[in-house]
């Protein structure tokens, strides 16, 4: 009994890699193996194999070549957009630090301190009022630039 279920087996492997196998239990309770369905009082069904769905003729199979390619292009695209993350991030820490900067420049500005501004020798010079009313809106218009 055995051997005839291993022939079967074999066969059953043999008859083709796309052929359905089913496994079964007749009327009598002796278990059966077959590449046609059960009849319909068939118990314990199983289908052991099943064909696979067949390949789609839309899409072809690709070569080595055409998948190195598309792997090759999907690197460069990777790391190109590393590299524009790494520069928007950079921008955008630049862009903060001008903001604090002008930030600072108008609160120190309006807390009436002394501030001075260096001329073209080199030498600090006091602001006047309208020195300073100046100054307040290179500021102002700083932070309207950066702090977005």
């Amino acid at each position: 009994m055995r051997k005839s279920i291993l022939v079967l087996l074999v066969a059953a492997a043999a008859s083709g890699a796309f052929a359905q196998t089913y496994k079964w239990r007749d009327a009598s309770g002796r278990l059966q193996y077959s590449d046609t369905p059960p009849p319909p009082g068939a118990k314990d069904v199983q289908q052991l194999r099943k064909v696979p769905a067949p390949p789609s003729s839309a899409a072809p199979a690709k070569s080595f070549e055409e998948r190195d390619a598309e792997f090759r292009k999907r690197l460069v695209e990777k790391k190109e957009a590393e590299v524009k993350q790494a520069k928007a991030a950079e921008e955008e820490e630049t862009r903060a630090r001008n903001c604090a900067q002008a930030k600072g420049q108008l609160a120190a500005l309006e807390s009436g301190g002394r501030m001075v501004e260096l001329n073209a020798q080199g030498e600090r010079i006091a602001l006047d009022d309208a020195g300073r009313a100046r100054a307040k809106e290179e500021a102002q218009k700083a932070i309207e630039t950066w702090c977005k």
